[in-house]
C-alpha cells in the first residue's frame, strides 16, 4: 500500500492486534502475498477507487478556507502536478503536454520535473515506463530509459535517476543522469530479490548512496565509489529515503532517523497505529489522524506544528517546501511551518488530454502499489 491507500491502512489496522509496519513495510508486506498477475488486478481496481476519491476531493473541494495570506517562502516554480498528460508549473500558471497516453508520477531533480509516462496511467503492470524531464524554462526533453516494473529513485537536489536491472540473476545498480541523457553508473551488488513482483528490488536515492531493498536486509550502494554495504536504520523491503532522512519506529512513537548515523531527529506520539511521512528533503513529517478528517505537519529541526483538513495524501509538496493541494479547479498553496493559505486566480481545467484526462497526479507523491 501507499499513501494514496491511508484509508484501507487504517481498516487493516483495526482488526490488527499487532502494531502495523511503516507504509513502506506495507507496499512490501503486500507485495509478497499476492503473485504478480492478482496484484496487476488489484492494482488497478484500488487505483481506480483511489484516484476518483482523491480527484472528487481535490478538484470538488478539500477545506482550504483558512486565511488568504502569503505562505511563506515558495520556490519560484511553485506547486507542480500532472492532469492527464499536461504537466502544471509555476503555480499551475504554466503548462506543457507529454507526447505519450497516460502519466505515472513525476520527481522533482535539479534539472526540473522528471515525468514517468507509459501507455496507462499503472505504476504496475502497465508495460513500459518511460521518461521525460520538464526543466525549469518549460521545454520537455527525452530521456532515453526505458523501464518496466521497477520502482525509482531521486534526490531533488541533484539530476540523477536510479533504478535497478536484474541480469542473468544479478541485480544491478543504474544511475542516469537526466540532464545529459547519460548513463553515469552501474554498479552489481550481491543479494537475491524474490519478493516484490517488481523486475528488480526498489531504490531511494539521496546523495551519492543508493538505497536497495533486496531480499534480507536494505543493501547501501555508493553509485561514485562502487561500494557496497547494509544498513539497519533503513526500514527493509521498500526503502524510503528524503533528504539523508528515514521513518523508523519505537513502541507508540515513530521517529524520524538520520540514515547516516541512526540518530533520532524527532519523536512523534502517533499510537498504535499511526505513521508518518517526510517531505522530499526530509525537513518536514506529516501524521494523520486516525480519523482521516486532519493531518499535522511536523517541522524535523524545529518546533512547528501545522494542522490541515482532509488526509494528507490530498496535498503535494512544492520544491520551495510549501504544501498545495487542487480545490474547485484552483491552486492553494499553505505554509508547513503557519498553516496558513492562499488561493491563486489560474483557473485548472477538468482534464488534461490523454486516456485519462481527468486523473490529477501531484509531483513526488508515490504512486506504487
Amino acid at each position: 500500500m501507499t499513501d494514496r491507500l491511508t484509508a484501507l491502512l487504517h481498516e487493516e489496522a483495526e482488526h490488527l492486534a499487532v502494531p502495523p509496519p511503516h507504509a513502506a513495510q506495507v507496499i512490501a508486506r503486500g507485495r509478497r502475498l499476492h503473485h504478480r498477475q492478482q496484484a496487476v488486478t488489484g492494482v488497478v481496481a484500488v487505483a481506480v477507487v483511489a484516484t476518483l476519491g482523491v480527484v472528487a476531493g481535490l478538484l470538488g473541494g478539500l477545506h482550504p478556507d483558512r486565511a488568504a495570506e502569503p505562505a511563506g517562502t515558495t520556490d519560484e516554480h511553485g506547486a507542480m502536478f500532472t492532469l492527464g498528460t499536461t504537466v502544471f508549473y509555476d503555480g499551475g500558471t504554466e503548462h506543457v503536454a507529454i507526447d505519450d497516453k497516460a502519466v505515472k508520477s513525476s520527481y522533482y531533480t535539479s534539472a526540473g520535473l522528471l515525468v514517468r509516462h507509459g501507455n496507462n496511467n499503472a505504476s504496475d503492470g502497465g508495460g513500459p515506463q518511460r521518461f521525460s524531464l520538464v526543466t525549469p524554462s518549460g521545454t520537455v526533453q527525452h530521456v532515453s530509459v526505458v523501464t518496466e516494473e521497477s520502482v525509482p529513485g531521486v534526490d531533488p537536489t541533484q539530476p540523477y535517476l536510479a533504478y535497478t536491472e536484474v541480469t542473468d540473476g544479478t541485480v544491478e545498480v543504474v544511475v542516469h543522469d537526466v540532464a545529459t541523457d547519460t548513463e553515469v553508473a552501474r554498479v552489481a551488488m550481491p543479494g537475491d530479490f524474490t519478493w516484490g513482483g517488481w523486475s528488480g528490488p526498489p531504490v531511494a536515492l539521496s546523495g551519492d548512496t543508493v538505497y536497495v531493498g533486496s531480499d534480507d536486509v536494505t543493501r547501501t550502494v555508493d553509485w561514485r565509489t562502487g561500494k557496497v554495504g547494509t544498513t539497519d536504520v533503513v526500514t527493509g523491503g521498500y526503502p524510503v529515503v528524503q533528504g539523508g532522512r528515514t521513518v523508523g519506529r519505537d513502541g507508540d512513537k515513530v521517529l524520524v532517523l538520520d540514515v547516516a548515523t541512526g540518530k533520532t531527529l524527532l519523536a512523534i506520539p502517533v499510537g498504535q497505529y499511526g505513521y508518518a511521512k517526510l517531505s522530499p528533503d526530509g525537513r518536514f513529517a506529516t501524521v494523520d489522524a486516525k480519523d482521516g478528517k486532519s493531518f499535522t505537519v511536523y517541522g524535523v529541526d524545529s518546533d512547528t506544528t501545522a494542522t490541515f483538513d482532509g488526509y494528507s495524501f490530498g496535498y503535494g509538496w512544492t520544491p520551495g517546501d510549501d504544501l498545495f493541494t487542487v480545490s474547485k479547479h484552483h491552486v492553494v498553496t499553505c505554509s508547513a511551518t503557519s498553516g496558513d493559505c492562499v488561493t491563486g486566480d489560474q483557473v485548472i481545467p477538468s482534464e488534461g488530454g490523454g486516456i485519462a484526462p481527468d486523473d490529477l497526479r501531484l509531483a513526488n507523491q508515490t504512486y506504487e502499489s
